[in-house]
């Protein structure tokens, strides 16, 4: 009786591979196929949301400590007073333009026949106390400053010709000045 252990053990594992060798189907069901779908058919999944940027902060009624554009100029500063100047190219008067809601005193300077704007103007602003809040030379033809409210004689010079004039700055607004020098030649 030793040798009809193993004997039947083998007959029981053949016997099926026998059984489906002759067609017969297995005494087992087969395995489940896929889940059904859990979405209806005209499901269509929503798009992702359009990018959309966040608004700019709002703009202080106050200057701010430094105004710069991309690839603009950069503001500077004097005492209390923030000054930026060019404007030599189109692309940096552009610039400029966009700055001066910033700014409450507001220069140009250009020849007179030809309007032709120039550069390196020198600017001086003394106060009603006779202080000199400003001396600098604007670096192209548009000259903007952020200047404490007050009375104030403003001086500009160009090739050695300088034209003063009183200007008064509110807390409020901004002043415009518009300077042109007769050029020789």
């Amino acid at each position: 009786m030793k040798y009809v252990t193993p004997l039947l053990l083998s007959l029981s594992i053949l016997a099926p591979a026998a059984a489906l060798a002759q067609g017969f189907p297995p005494a087992f069901p087969p395995p489940p196929g896929p889940p059904p779908a859990m979405a209806p058919p005209d499901y269509v999944p929503a798009p992702p949301p359009a990018y959309m940027p966040a608004p700019p902060p709002p703009m202080s009624a106050q200057p701010q400590q430094a105004y710069q554009t991309p690839s603009g100029p950069q503001t500077q500063h004097q005492g209390q007073v923030d000054f930026v100047s060019g404007g030599a190219s189109g692309e940096d008067r552009d610039a400029l333009k966009s700055m001066q809601n910033n700014f409450n005193l507001r220069l140009m300077f250009a020849a007179t026949k030809s309007g032709e704007y120039l550069a390196d103007v020198g600017v001086n602003l003394v106060d009603a106390r006779g202080n000199t809040v400003l001396d600098t030379v604007s670096e192209g033809p548009l000259f903007y400053a952020h200047v404490p409210a007050g009375r104030y004689k403003l001086t500009v010079s160009n090739d050695g010709k300088s034209q003063t004039k009183n200007v008064s700055i509110s807390n409020s607004g901004a002043v415009t000045q518009d300077f042109y020098w007769n050029l020789a030649g």
